[in-house]
């Protein structure tokens, strides 16, 4: 019998750092100590904050009495949770997504089926999952916060043009807003959801108004 293969948890930052590796050991420590197997040196994380346990019984996070939390979800976490491929553990400005290999695979149709279905989109946003899917393929590694959020917006305000003003105040809740940060945003945005990003066909620039997204190509 060929032992089961080991899941991955891929890390990301607020940064934009990325790190990808496979859990492969029972226990796996999670703080601002340098002792632990994930350091995040962040203020808002606890210096033995968390723990991943991996048991008989499957996979699981336990939060070690930490001062701000652990999420699972969105869901703060007491004690111990039960964690399911796809699942992203959030401590301070680092989100953990767990990818279990022994997972029915989740997400799409093949394309062509795919494109029989009426209400087919090259870009559709799940807001409860939190997740992206391009031209029916689930987005990885998933998308920041800020860039989902500015997604989120453009998606439910399909083909209409959404001012820099509204995304300062959606994405930043800010009323006056440098607008460069706004443009670097769509950049990034655009290097992770468009095929050509300096000619892109999904995020499109309303030069003197704002941005807006064309979900469904003609």
């Amino acid at each position: 019998m060929h032992p089961a293969p080991a899941p991955k948890l891929t890390v990301k930052r607020q940064d934009g750092s990325y790190l990808e590796f496979e859990w492969d050991k029972d226990v796996f420590a999670i703080g601002r100590d340098g002792t632990n197997d994930l350091i995040i040196d962040h203020a808002l994380a606890s210096r033995r904050h968390a723990r991943l346990e991996r048991t008989e019984d499957g996979f699981f996070v336990r939060d070690l009495n930490s001062t701000n939390g652990t999420f699972v979800n969105g869901n703060r976490v007491t004690d111990t949770h039960p964690l399911a491929d796809q699942d992203q553990v959030v401590i301070a400005d680092t989100i953990i997504t767990f990818r279990d290999p022994e997972a029915t695979a989740r997400g799409p149709l093949p394309p062509e089926v795919l494109r029989t279905l009426r209400d087919e989109e090259d870009v559709r946003v799940d807001s409860r999952a939190k997740e992206v899917y391009i031209r029916g393929q689930l987005l990885a590694p998933p998308l920041t916060v800020k860039e989902f959020q500015l997604l989120e917006l453009l998606y439910t305000r399909k083909g209409q043009v959404v001012s820099k003003d509204e995304i300062a105040r959606s994405v930043w809740d800010y009323e006056v807003f440098d607008y460069n940060a706004i443009d670097a945003l769509v950049y990034r945005l655009r290097h992770r959801i468009e095929e050509n990003p300096s000619n892109p066909r999904y995020l499109l620039t309303q030069r003197g108004f704002g941005y807006k997204l064309v979900s469904t190509l003609e």
